[in-house]
């Protein structure tokens, strides 16, 4: 995954342009009610002759704009969306041998579809090393495995606390993931656990939140809102806009971005 950035980095910089790393951005910057720039973190502004916000919607309008009142537009899409949960995901390194014979990369388990949505029933589990032997080191696979969670589960702890729920989770979830992989607990070799603190910490992403869902049935993917908004110069794009979530509903956002603010800027 971390190619397609590479990739779209190196794109960038042929055509001129520069990627600011470790920037966080603190608000949208507003002249006679137009965005005409950013702030960061580090206080340092940014002036543009247009601004796009990759953040959600929840963010962009209420963190990066918070002394604008919330427009109209915007209104109307919080009432028709909300925001789908986070994930807990377990990144682990296994000893191939684990790994019976003609495994299949990915699965899914369940075992109560009564509980389909609740946190950790449905276990989602991708073997990439499968596909693609080289991602991991000799005699060893990776497999991830990831689980919807809520972030108000995982508020309100010490870090031992947090750290020993970390911990207890991945128990669960491994033991779950031997009917996969026979004698996984003891052939584990490496193991990092996120939570949907861990995703909103470092995707900056509003309760960690894997991106916006319909709070009741919509006619359709029109009514997901395009990349212009209401604010003048101000263009937003990824998941929070149409056609919403995933890798290739994403992509689709980015170009239609560019190619709207291609025209707009008469080029």
């Amino acid at each position: 995954m971390g190619q397609i950035a590479q990739k779209l980095v190196e794109g960038l910089e042929k055509a001129g342009g520069h990627i600011e790393y470790q920037a966080r951005v603190t608000e949208i910057l507003l002249e006679d009610g137009r965005a005409v720039g950013v702030q960061v973190a580090s206080g340092k502004t940014y002036r543009a002759r247009r601004v796009i916000s990759n953040a959600t919607r929840w963010d962009t309008f209420e963190k990066l704009l918070p002394s604008k009142p919330l427009p109209r537009a915007e209104q109307q899409w919080q009432q028709r969306y909300q925001k789908s949960p986070s994930f807990l995901s377990l990144h682990l390194g296994v000893k191939a041998t684990a790994v019976p014979p003609e495994t299949e990369c990915h699965h899914i388990l369940l075992e109560d579809w009564a509980r389909m949505e609740d946190p950790e029933a449905t276990l989602f589990v991708s073997i990439p090393t499968l596909l693609d032997p080289d991602l991991a080191p000799p005699d060893h696979h990776i497999i991830h495995a990831f689980t919807p969670s809520w972030l108000a589960d995982w508020q309100g702890l010490s870090p031992r606390a947090y750290e020993q729920k970390k911990e207890e989770t991945a128990a669960r979830i491994v033991e779950r993931l031997q009917k996969i992989v026979p004698n996984l607990a003891a052939l584990l070799d490496y193991q990092e656990v996120g939570t949907p603190r861990t995703h909103r910490r470092f995707l900056g992403r509003v309760d960690g939140t894997y991106g916006p869902i319909p709070q009741r049935k919509l006619p359709g993917l029109l009514r997901m809102p395009f990349n212009r908004t209401a604010i003048p110069g101000l263009y937003c794009v990824g998941d929070s806009t149409f056609p919403g979530q995933g890798l290739n509903a994403v992509a689709f956002s980015g170009f239609a971005c560019a190619h709207r603010i291609a025209v707009d800027l008469g080029l």
